[in-house]
């Protein structure tokens, strides 16, 4: 896919990349001129002003699987209809090795430039796609693992891959980005820093320094995650439209926890030990047993989790910020397929919050009609104002009644036509059911 367009570099002739697919060997590398788009590096950019021929700007429509299929593009690159996979990034890494060293150019500004024409490749087909993914940098990286599950992915090996993938970006401080891959490619780690640069350039015009923390460690709990991953610093050296991250939190007071009982009543609260926090008032009337408080229960004695498929552990679930979580509530923590058809899910979503090294579950009942509400042991009022389920209820019980009126619409004027046929007198009744059965109508 960006093979050829590797040639802008300064790695003249024939694109050393191009070898990993047909498996030649390394040739000697030449000095070409580049195409001066974005500002990588001058040791990779050359001075001539030459503008390449572009590609064909996509008329795609900007939907889930568009969206879905751009950002894979970004995630899991093709060079000449070859995913860069397990199989050939020994081999990459090797080519771009030995460039860095024929060239004394620094192997992070050979990852940088190639994660550029990545993301120049994709932009110059989809940019009206990828721009409007996110307001904000930190939105736009956050926003793949809901679009990735979007999208379709070409062999069997990609789709596990792009399963497993998850991109988790932390504003922690003003100005300093904290950006996770998780179960990374290995040849993830070769141009996903250029990603990031050519995102902040082209779609929120912000100048950052990407720098990949090779030794992995961070503070907090996520340093304590064992599962694969990439860590990258991000500076944000000037910005234009430089947004606070949601993940930040700014607090000014304390929140009584009245209040947060009633105004999230299906919230729930985990420490680092999956141990049950607090919870709101509606998965209280739910949990009865969880109202003496004289014991902290675990997460796994009443939920579970049904998507995405990872296990109920703290580590796992940080992993998976960025996705929508559905959980069921055990029947007094038994399995659900005790009680079929009475179990109930929550949808919503996993907050992490960073000063009390906890998780917080924000979300609602997965349901569309009042008597699945009701059967639950929920009523209406259960149900916060701000919540749309709200409105969803009432909706699917205004079309219900809809629908009643109708079919009894329908039989009133069923019977007020036979009423009617008997109120004719016998001759003209005669006549009429004539006259109707030649016209080829039913009486």
């Amino acid at each position: 896919m960006f093979c050829a367009k590797l040639t802008d570099l300064k790695i003249a002739g024939e694109c050393p990349f191009s070898m990993v697919v047909g498996n030649e060997e390394p040739a000697d590398f030449e000095e070409s001129s580049a195409v001066n788009v974005l500002p990588v590096s001058r040791e990779v950019q050359g001075t001539n002003t030459n503008i390449l021929p572009r590609r064909k700007i996509s008329r795609s429509k900007v939907n889930l699987h568009s969206l879905g299929e751009s950002i894979r593009k970004l995630v899991c690159p093709e060079c000449s209809n070859v995913v860069l996979t397990m199989d050939n990034a020994e081999q990459l890494s090797d080519v771009m090795r030995n460039f860095s060293l024929k060239t004394d150019i620094p192997m992070d500004t050979l990852t940088i430039s190639l994660g550029l024409e990545v993301f120049r490749d994709c932009y110059e087909e989809d940019g009206h796609i990828l721009r409007v993914v996110g307001g904000a940098l930190h939105d736009f990286l956050n926003s793949f693992n809901v679009l990735l599950k979007q999208s379709t992915p070409p062999t069997p090996e990609v789709q596990r891959y792009i399963h497993q993938a998850s991109i988790l970006c932390l504003d922690k401080d003003p100005g300093l980005l904290t950006v996770y891959f998780f179960n990374p490619l290995p040849t993830t780690e070769l141009f996903f820093s250029g990603i990031i640069q050519a995102a902040a350039c082209l779609l929120y015009c912000t100048r950052v320094e990407v720098r990949m923390d090779v030794g992995g460690k961070d503070s907090g709990a996520l340093q304590a995650n064992h599962q694969p991953h990439l860590l990258y610093s991000v500076v944000v050296r000037d910005s234009r439209s430089l947004t606070p991250s949601p993940m930040r939190t700014h607090s000014s007071g304390d929140i009584p926890l009245s209040l947060l009982y009633s105004t999230f009543p299906f919230h729930i609260l985990l420490d680092q030990e999956m141990s049950l926090m607090q919870i709101g008032d509606g998965l209280r009337r739910r949990l009865g047993r969880c109202r003496d408080g004289q014991r902290r229960t675990v997460f796994n004695e009443h939920f579970a989790i049904v998507s995405p498929e990872i296990r109920a552990s703290f580590q796992d679930i940080l992993t998976m910020l960025n996705t929508q979580f559905v959980l069921r509530v055990k029947q007094h923590g038994a399995s659900s397929a005790d009680s079929p058809g009475k179990h109930m899910d929550l949808k919503g979503q996993m907050i992490f919050m960073s000063e009390m090294s906890a998780l917080l579950f924000l979300g609602s009942p997965c349901v569309d009609k009042l008597e699945e509400l009701t059967g639950r042991g929920l009523y209406l009022s259960d149900i916060p104002i701000h919540n749309a389920l709200r409105d969803v209820v009432l909706v699917g019980e205004q079309t219900k009644a809809q629908d009643g009126l109708k079919k009894r619409l329908g039989k009133a004027k069923a019977a007020n036509g036979r009423a009617a046929l008997h109120d004719i007198p016998r001759e003209r009744r005669s006549a009429f059911v004539a006259g109707t059965s030649c016209a080829g109508k039913k009486v």
